[in-house]
């Protein structure tokens, strides 16, 4: 039985009597609010356990980005997108946070890079065009590390490799960078093989570094004989050989580079490793010069002036470089007071190893000072040449000049002095001065003298000439044009002589026909009297009929 309040008397307030709450019932109107929480909170942790990594990018200006519209890709696919840019605690740069998918996470290692597109003109090359119309986009580049990290420094200009391109890496050591910059062209035999890299200065700020990376299947022709050259712009150089112009292509002339090859007489070349040191020479003449293994110090000695001698001028032999001009100093010799030139010298003594000369025989027994000793002997001296007139260059010439005064080497010496003579103009100078000494010794006084007596007494003999010649035409031109006159009319008369109708040739002929008939009596007696002997004593007997 339900316990029920007592019922008030008249006039009395009523009052409540606590009761104990039934069981509640489930409304269907909140079954659909449930419902919605449910699948929100469905959505939330799918949604949380499909959301990426979230990183950071530092670059030194946000141009070109924008929250929640620009994207991060890699060869063109999305792989992020920024959601806030703000700028850093020193306000020095922005700092952007992007958020990945996470199937980008790979991404996320210490040697990843990442860096705007957009629009640019750089080393002869144009790229990111299309973001003109699309926008700017930050490109990412995964790294091969296997150290994770979430922040990173954008870099501000894009790389020139990435790090999916086949390839390998090599160090250039140069002594300044010269026209060459990051992005500057690589050739092999006039093809486009790779690009600069980096450049920086060493760390004891003796050299240039230069990284290039050369792309496959070009880096396999990168041996340990091969040699890089600075081929930028236009190589013009003057020296003792002449003028020499080079050049390789019009992007070099006007960006520079770098090219390398293999000289072809350095026999079979070994691979080289990735990131093995080179040195960058200034031209290709001078990388590709034959490497001397054996070279012999010497110094020379010269009176006369070295204008135009150069260091690297060669030293030559009979038209073949042995050698060449390493250093240029001046000696002074208290005692005469006299300044002499001394030239520094390498000489390569195998090039003047005899062709057919025997491995371990004569040649390759003797020592060099047994050697240089038996050329001196005989006449081998150094010489100072012109090289070329136009531009003044001088080389040092070796050769052997048998009647010069004899001359000994000092090889106790730490550089043994070969023994000069007086050469190109220097021995033009002193020639002059031979001969200016002789013309001085000429007594042109007294040559001077005679030549004026000599040219009075012709005076006199001209005079002598002229009154003669007067003489001839005042007294004996008549006389000659009496004789010859003369002279005429006897031609005319001797003309008329000997004309075929005259007198005269008819009377020749007479005589000449009986002198002819004489000859053949006298020849008919001769021939009897061969016959007949006997009758010149008992004359001639009459022939018997």
């Amino acid at each position: 039985m339900t316990d029920l309040p007592p019922v008030p008397e008249d006039g009395e307030v009523p009052r409540a009597v606590a009761r104990k709450p039934g069981p509640r019932r489930l409304q269907l109107v909140w079954i659909i609010p449930i419902v919605a929480a449910l699948v929100g909170i469905g959505i939330a942790a799918k949604s949380w356990l499909e959301r990426g990594p979230t990183i950071t990018i530092q670059f030194r200006t946000a141009q070109g980005i924008e929250a929640g519209k620009t994207k991060i890709k890699h060869k063109a696919v999305d792989v992020g997108t920024v959601r806030s840019v703000k700028l850093s605690e020193d306000h020095k740069s922005v700092i952007v946070r992007a958020e990945m998918d996470p199937d980008a996470k790979d991404f996320l290692v210490e040697d990843s890079r990442f860096w705007v597109v957009r629009p640019r003109i750089a080393g002869g090359q144009v790229s990111g065009l299309g973001t003109l119309l699309a926008g700017s986009f930050i490109a990412a580049d995964p790294g091969k590390s296997k150290t994770a990290q979430r922040d990173f420094i954008g870099l501000e200009e894009p790389p020139v490799v990435t790090s999916d391109l086949p390839g390998r890496s090599f160090t250039l050591l140069a002594s300044n960078l010269g026209s060459l910059d990051v992005n500057s062209p690589v050739y092999y035999r006039g093809i486009l093989a790779g690009r600069v890299v980096s450049a920086k200065v060493a760390e004891d700020g003796s050299q240039v570094k230069l990284d290039v990376f050369v792309r496959a299947p070009y880096d396999r022709y990168v041996t340990s004989q091969s040699r890089f050259w600075n081929a930028s712009g236009v190589d013009f150089s003057v020296s003792a050989s002449g003028v020499q112009l080079e050049t390789q292509s019009l992007v070099t002339l006007l960006l520079g580079g770098v090219a390398f090859e293999t000289p072809p007489d350095q026999g079979k070349a070994q691979p080289v490793e990735a990131n093995t040191a080179f040195k960058l020479w200034d031209g290709r003449a001078e990388a590709l010069r034959p490497r001397e293994t054996v070279v012999e110090k010497y110094v020379m000695k010269f009176s006369q002036s070295v204008r135009g001698l150069a260091v690297g001028a060669p030293v030559d032999f009979r038209g073949v470089t042995v050698g060449e001009v390493k250093r240029i100093d001046l000696e002074y010799d208290p005692s005469t007071v006299a300044f002499r030139s001394a030239v520094a010298i390498e000489l390569w003594p195998h090039r003047l190893r005899p062709t057919n000369a025997k491995p371990g025989g004569r040649w390759d027994r003797a020592t060099p000072a047994e050697r240089m000793r038996t050329f001196v002997q005989h006449g081998f001296r150094a010489q100072l040449r012109n090289a070329n007139i136009l531009t003044g260059q001088l080389y040092v010439a070796l050769d052997f000049f048998r009647n010069t005064p004899a001359a000994h080497m000092d090889f106790t010496q730490p550089v043994p002095e070969i023994p000069t003579i007086a050469g190109g103009l220097g021995e033009l100078q002193e020639s002059l001065a031979n001969i200016i000494k002789k013309l001085e010794k000429v007594p042109f006084d007294a040559i001077g003298e005679d030549l004026r007596k000599a040219l009075v007494d012709l005076r006199k003999t001209l005079q002598n000439v002229d009154r003669l010649t007067q003489h001839l035409d005042r007294d004996l031109t008549p006389q000659m044009r009496a004789a010859i006159q003369q002279a005429t009319k006897t031609l005319s008369a001797a003309e008329q002589v000997l004309s075929s109708d005259s007198p005269v040739q008819g009377d020749i002929r007479e005589t000449l026909e009986q002198v002819n008939r004489a000859a053949e009596s006298l020849r008919s007696l001769t021939d009897y009297l061969e016959r007949h002997p006997e009758s010149l004593l008992r004359g001639r007997r009459e022939e018997k009929k």
